[in-house]
């Protein structure tokens, strides 16, 4: 038997987790990992938006563990799902990001399995960050994505159905290689080498979350069951445009000029979500916890190595 049913396999996360957290994984969901290289020792197909299937694919499970990454990420994308108002709120971003926690946890409660689920510091607005695990979620409002608040939903019903369960959040994730998608890192020095690269905004306070760091603190939270809240990101906040400024002249060796930006300045997109403006996350929970977290500063050296040590 499988130590962890796995939810999301193949996202950037959770594939990640799945190799190298030493643990053995089971899988369920829309796409069989396997067909993708990621090894998975069983894997059960199940419509994240059908919530008798979903329920009974994690009771059922053997796994005593469930770890759900699955969700709907393409921030930009889901804002057009948006509803008039929130009693109208329909389309697959609701369905996956906020109803089928609710389903998973309510399994895990039942069969008494732990439960962590991933989720965003776009849970928040961006009006007084950075944010720490004790900061309540902010209200549903304009300056809160569509996809920030079915995050915020998909928290909320987690720890109503499951009240043993873990929330765990990150920011703007990055890891060394991921073909099946751009990272935040991985665009910006694929767009630079395209001369495609817009203005980064100076005045955007945001914490990067190193994708490595998120599989230790869920081999460290299953290990000990610890439930709550716990945030995982970088223990230092910066800028796009600082990021990306030492993410190039690390890459390119030399200093690279880039444009600068103000999210406040720029005039509002209906095509593009709202970004938090002082946004980041406090990791103070994960340090008491004892969960390493790397710098972004050294996050990007860790980046850059890994792909230099690649054939």
């Amino acid at each position: 038997m499988a130590e962890v049913l796995v939810l999301g396999a193949t996202s950037m996360v959770g594939s990640h987790f799945v190799c190298h957290a030493g643990l053995s994984c089971s899988a369920a969901g829309r796409t069989d990992p396997r067909t993708v290289g990621i090894p998975v020792e069983r894997f059960d197909p199940v419509e994240l938006a059908n919530p008798l299937a979903l329920h009974r694919a994690v009771f059922e499970a053997p796994e005593p563990v469930v770890v759900n990454f699955a969700a709907i990420t393409d921030v930009d994308g889901v804002e057009s799902q948006r509803p008039p108002d929130l009693n109208a709120a329909a389309g697959d971003a609701w369905a996956v990001n906020a109803l089928a926690p609710a389903y998973v946890a309510h399994a895990t409660n039942e069969s008494k399995k732990f439960l962590v689920q991933l989720s965003t510091d776009f849970v928040f607005d961006g009006e007084r960050g950075p944010y720490d695990e004790s900061a309540p979620r902010s209200p549903f409002s304009p300056r809160v994505s569509w996809y920030g608040w079915t995050k915020s939903e998909g928290e909320r019903r987690t720890s109503v159905m499951d009240p043993s369960a873990a929330i765990l959040r990150i920011a703007y994730p990055y890891r060394s290689d991921f073909p099946a998608k751009l990272d935040f890192a991985r665009r910006i020095l694929q767009r630079y080498r395209q001369g495609s690269l817009p203005s980064l905004y100076t005045d955007q306070q945001i914490s990067p979350t190193w994708v490595p760091d998120v599989t230790n603190a869920l081999q460290l939270l299953i290990r000990g069951r610890t439930s709550g809240v716990v945030h995982v990101a970088s223990p230092t906040l910066t800028t796009p445009f600082e990021f990306a400024t030492e993410l190039l002249r690390r890459a390119e060796g030399r200093a690279v000029d880039i444009a600068r930006g103000s999210l406040e300045a720029a005039p509002r997109d209906p095509r593009r979500a709202p970004r938090p403006l002082h946004g980041g996350l406090r990791p103070d929970r994960a340090k008491s916890l004892e969960i390493p977290l790397t710098p972004w500063p050294a996050g990007i050296e860790q980046l850059l190595a890994s792909q230099e040590s690649r054939p």
